[in-house]
């Protein structure tokens, strides 16, 4: 099966971080298109940024999880 995310936000990262879980047997296939340059990230603390949080700190996972949990991430790929 192919699962495509549009959206790496939040919400669509929570989503791919609870199918990989759920992928024990290895036959999902995930393919998640962002609009953003950066894997997700927290907005909700965004403010904290601007007070001296790096964009690494603000994080959700780097963008090597998605790679080691075989999840094709396409970012700065807006879907129209």
């Amino acid at each position: 099966m192919k699962v495509v995310v549009i959206g790496n936000g939040m919400v669509g990262y929570k989503f791919c971080e609870k199918l990989v879980k759920k992928n024990t047997a290895g036959n999902i296939s995930i393919v998640v298109f962002g609009e953003e340059v950066r894997p997700a990230y927290d907005r909700v603390h965004l403010s904290e940024y601007f007070a001296g949080k790096s964009a690494d700190d603000l994080s959700l996972a780097p963008k090597e999880w998605y790679s080691e949990n075989g999840i094709v991430l396409h970012l700065s790929d807006p879907v129209v």
